[in-house]
């Protein structure tokens, strides 16, 4: 068996910080606190993606596609809190026609911004399509997590009640990669994926999913009475399934990085990297889980 190495204590002290701010926020019930979590995971980790587009000198609409990003996590929120529809149709649908003509909006920019700019050529396409890439991938795909929260209704106290299931889900996602980093740290043996990450190993995979599994149904036999929509072994199949999304999404942003030719996206979290290595598997599962939740409720 290996040892751990030397990045092990300084992730555990950051994990142990982010998820004592969760716990603050949790503890007092805060909406607010929610927005500005989840605002500065997205925004942030989306000032990396630009960032690492320029130093990959990657040609990229910065402003317009950051200001998109805070604009459509914005008026989730504002849709989301302040509409008084009891219809889950109707509020949903008001999402869904937010975010499409906000990007529809954007794309229209993009192209007006190219037209009036130097003579057409390969890098005015490939601005478009690394900035559409960025909102979508990061801010969008984040965006679910707000949805989850909101998913349910609130008490008849007006307290919301879904922050529950996405506790649920960052508690599965992120126990996945501590179940890989831990299992590929120290039994790591045969290589997986390694024309993405020499890192990654089928062992450290393995113990991704026990950790998820494990963690899920923990999580759930604490919380059963908030998580009402759940049941044990739905629990143990949807913790399956989001920890191989969990996989696919850390391999999604090492793709990324590869593709860019860098190691972390930034070193903001002392042993996890930057904001996009802290939520890149999440990106993948906030989705998953909403649409799963989606089929339970209706189905």
């Amino acid at each position: 068996m290996k040892l751990l190495p030397t990045s092990f204590l300084p992730r555990l002290m950051s994990t142990f910080l982010l998820w004592a701010l969760i716990a603050v926020v949790v503890v007092k019930k805060s909406e607010n606190g929610y927005a500005l979590l989840i605002a500065i995971a997205a925004l942030g980790s989306l000032w990396e993606y630009f960032w690492l587009l320029r130093v990959a000198n990657i040609p990229r609409h910065w402003s317009l596609g950051y200001a998109s990003g805070i604009v459509l996590l914005g008026g989730n929120f504002w849709l989301l809190r302040t509409s008084s529809s009891s219809d889950f149709f109707l509020r949903e649908g008001s999402v869904f026609i937010f975010e499409s003509m906000l990007l529809a909006i954007l794309l229209l920019l993009l192209f007006i911004k190219t037209l009036f700019s130097s003579k057409p050529h390969r890098k005015a396409a490939d601005a478009i399509a690394f900035t559409l890439l960025g909102i979508i991938y990061i801010p969008w795909l984040f965006s679910f997590v707000i949805k989850i929260i909101y998913l349910t209704p609130r008490t008849s106290e007006g307290l919301l009640t879904g922050h529950y299931y996405a506790l649920f889900l960052l508690v599965v996602t992120k126990f996945t990669d501590v179940g890989a980093f831990i299992s590929g740290s120290l039994l790591g043996r045969s290589p997986f994926f390694t024309h993405i990450s020499p890192r990654k190993t089928r062992e450290g995979c393995l113990g991704a999913l026990c950790f998820a599994i494990l963690s899920g149904y923990l999580f759930f036999h604490c919380f059963e009475h908030q998580l009402s929509l759940l049941r044990p072994v739905t629990v143990l199949i949807i913790s399956l399934v989001l920890g191989m999304a969990a996989i696919l999404g850390d391999l999604a942003e090492s793709l990324l990085k590869r593709t860019l030719q860098t190691k972390n996206s930034s070193d903001t979290l002392p042993g996890i990297g930057g904001g996009l290595d802290l939520i890149d598997s999440i990106l993948f599962t906030a989705p998953l889980f909403y649409f799963i939740l989606l089929g339970i409720l209706f189905l």
